[in-house]
């Protein structure tokens, strides 16, 4: 049936009213990162600095995404990243449970996940079944705290590394086990007693991993981008070479 003339330009605005929401761009990227002092230190105005920061700033440069970056802790963080379509985790580790849940983008870091006390600590043999019935700390929502729980060993959850930190430090615990791009940076920035490495458990890449709703565009676009940053070394402060 011929569309009369009245009806035409109601016909045409919602014609032109379906392009503009098809066309409508997707929201800005989120980079989500773990507050980590002395790695990705977070300013009175939010932004990122630190080794860290000036690394988010190269990724940004060398892939051309535009993208918003914000420092949350990791039981935050990892909500965050499931609920928020268009965002990114900074350093995340790849394990079996969490591998069908994200886009791996590529690694970023490479370090150690390691059992550290004070200097007076008390002895302990190198494996993670010596810490049960100690006074021991971990990261809410990490490989460590999971592992713990798998071996049946309590600790206390804490969600940033400067709490974890003080609590060592203070003598309220006697033992940390965290990564170790975690820990040396903050305590290098927060100075007090020198941390003791007691030994080491395993080498982990963190991988800069995207919600599964994240364009394939943008994904190798940041892969391409961290690949090239490899290249020329400047992961090499994140242990990658």
């Amino acid at each position: 049936m011929p569309v009369s003339s009245l009806a035409r330009p109601a016909l045409l605005l919602c014609l032109t009213a379906a392009t503009a929401v098809t066309a409508a761009p997707l929201p800005t990227l989120k980079l989500l990162v773990f507050p980590a002092p002395g790695l990705f230190d977070v300013q009175d105005d939010g932004r990122i600095a630190g080794p860290g920061g000036a690394l988010l700033v190269k990724i940004g440069r060398a892939s051309a995404v535009t993208f918003e970056t914000q420092s949350l802790p990791i039981p935050r963080a990892w909500h965050t990243i499931q609920a928020t379509p268009q965002s990114c985790v900074v350093g995340m580790s790849r394990t079996p449970d969490r591998e069908g849940r994200f886009q791996w983008v590529a690694p970023i870091s490479r370090a150690d996940f390691i059992v550290y006390g004070r200097p007076d600590s008390p002895a302990l043999a190198p494996e993670l079944s010596a810490l049960r019935g100690r006074a021991v700390v971990v990261l809410r929502e990490t490989v460590p705290a999971n592992q713990l729980r798998d071996l049946g060993v309590p600790a206390q959850e804490v969600s940033s590394p400067a709490i974890a930190l003080r609590m060592l430090q203070a003598g309220r615990v006697d033992y940390w086990y965290v990564h170790q791009l975690l820990a040396e940076p903050a305590a290098s920035a927060a100075g007090g007693p020198a941390l003791k490495p007691l030994f080491t458990t395993s080498r982990h890449d963190g991988y800069l991993a995207c919600n599964l709703e994240v364009p394939a565009a943008t994904v190798e676009q940041l892969r391409q981008a961290l690949q090239r940053l490899r290249r020329n070394g400047d992961l090499a402060e994140f242990g990658l070479r």
